[in-house]
């Protein structure tokens, strides 16, 4: 059960790099190239990055961590931060789940020092790697919590065109983007630029960045992620990026992220100063209409984050879930069980959901 401490996701050892590269198809988020973008400029300094294997003959898993600095507690978390969307657990279909993760959680139990706790997020919940994780850990004595973590909003759109779309939002949502749209046209000061490649790739990051820093959103935690994104994304084909000058000032952008057919809105933002004329909304239309004239994907999503207006642009909703998992080996494992303990019979007795919607009775 091989550990492999700050792997160079670039060149990874031949089982490991045959799993990812079996599942390259999979998501954007779980590439290599993601994995390796996170080490280098997703995570805290002073964090080692682990990826736990399972690599004996149908128990294929990829399981990654990270071990933040967090003296004098001991805790393993999952390889994600506020960036990522659809974290998951790299296996293959066949795998054996149960065997692998009980290879891997053995293996995360016998290290020195003891880890008082793993803190597990942004899973979908309803993978089969998801139960079986809850069921290795479970079987192997921890404190077992499934938490809510966030929603995400989508659509479907196989088949669908922009008018279709379009006829499918709210009237609110259309009256606003017919209004603006008209408004914007008439006064002619409006130039857009549409970028799916790596030209002029570094003069659009400047000017997504002085638009981002003109805008309502706080500063990035870690301020060189976006930037080397968006150029991982032109290198795959997978960037989809949007920008609006209003008199040659750059007032609006976004960039989404397509792969194998499904479509991320991940980062949009707007100059403040020129919110009333609705240019993030004439944008995000003008985007959605190019992804679903070009690329067709079967599904456009918001990415992480269950913020009110989403709903109005995308109907349907799913959730990502994690799991904390504590080791009652360890002292502070037990205070941080024993608590988690407590907080699973305030929220049933709250009438609040303690496993995600769908997964049946809770056991143990």
């Amino acid at each position: 059960m091989p550990l492999y401490a700050n792997p160079d996701f670039r060149r990874l050892p031949n089982e490991p790099a045959a799993l990812f590269a079996r599942r390259t198809g999979d998501s954007f988020f779980s590439l290599p190239a993601w994995y390796d973008l996170m080490a280098r400029y997703g995570v805290a300094s002073g964090t080692e990055t682990r990826l736990y294997t399972a690599e004996s003959r149908g128990a294929s898993i990829a399981f990654l961590l990270q071990a933040p600095d967090m003296n004098p507690e001991r805790r393993l978390i999952s390889l994600v931060n506020p960036y990522g969307v659809e974290h998951g657990i790299v296996c293959d279909p066949e795998a054996d789940l149960d065997r692998g993760f009980a290879e891997i959680i053995n293996e995360i139990l016998t290290e020195q020092p003891r880890w008082d706790c793993l803190s597990l997020t942004e899973y979908d919940p309803h993978e089969p790697a998801y139960s079986a994780l809850v069921r290795a850990l479970r079987r192997a004595g921890l404190f077992i919590e499934c938490v809510f973590n966030t929603g995400t909003w989508y659509e479907d759109t196989a088949g669908l065109d922009f008018s279709g779309y379009l006829a499918g939002r709210p009237g609110q949502l259309r009256n606003t983007y017919n209004r603006k749209r008209r408004g914007a046209a008439a006064k002619g000061r409006l130039r857009k630029t549409f970028l799916a490649e790596s030209a002029d790739i570094e003069r659009a990051i400047s000017d997504y960045e002085t638009v981002y820093a003109s805008s309502w959103k706080p500063p990035e935690r870690f301020p060189s992620f976006i930037p080397e994104l968006i150029r991982l994304a032109a290198d795959v084909g997978a960037l989809r990026m949007g920008i609006y000058y209003l008199d040659d000032v750059p007032a609006a952008a976004q960039f989404w992220i397509v792969w194998n057919g499904r479509a991320v809105i991940y980062k949009l933002a707007h100059d403040e100063r020129f919110a009333a004329l609705s240019l993030g909304t004439l944008l995000t239309m003008e985007m959605i209409e190019r992804v679903l004239t070009f690329d067709r994907p079967v599904e456009i999503n918001f990415g992480r984050g269950d913020d009110p207006y989403k709903k109005s642009w995308l109907s349907k909703r799913r959730e990502r879930w994690g799991i904390t998992a504590a080791n009652p080996r360890t002292m502070r494992g037990i205070r941080l069980g024993l608590h988690r303990e407590v907080a699973k019979v305030y929220h049933r007795l709250r009438g609040e959901p303690i496993i995600p919607h769908g997964l049946g009775p809770r056991r143990g």
